[in-house]
């Protein structure tokens, strides 16, 4: 059985050069981590772990698939000015008040 971390480090390994990333079915990381049964807290360790390599690992809503890819390293403000706020939006953005500066 391997622990996240060992498991982290050989997908990283495995999949880092594929720059489309890839997804694995729940049976798939079952089969590839040893483990029969695992939790949200292994995927989220998991995860923790390619952090640090510059990749991520989440889930779907159903924890049926499990994507891994490359995280952005794109601010996104520096995609210019097509994405200022658009004026006939009702989403505003929050400026701190005046008393907490």
């Amino acid at each position: 059985m391997k622990s996240a971390k060992e498991f982290a480090i050989w997908l990283h390994e495995r999949f880092k050069e594929v720059q489309t990333g890839v997804y694995l079915t729940k049976s798939d990381i079952a089969l590839l981590s040893g483990r029969q049964r695992f939790t949200h807290e292994f995927i989220t360790d998991i995860h923790y772990e390619l952090a640090l390599q510059g990749m991520g690992f989440v889930t779907d809503t159903h924890r049926e698939k499990y994507y891994l890819f490359h995280l952005p390293t794109t601010y996104w403000q520096t995609q210019g000015e097509g994405y200022q706020e658009d004026s006939q939006s009702n989403v505003r953005t929050i400026t701190p008040s005046k008393r907490h500066n």
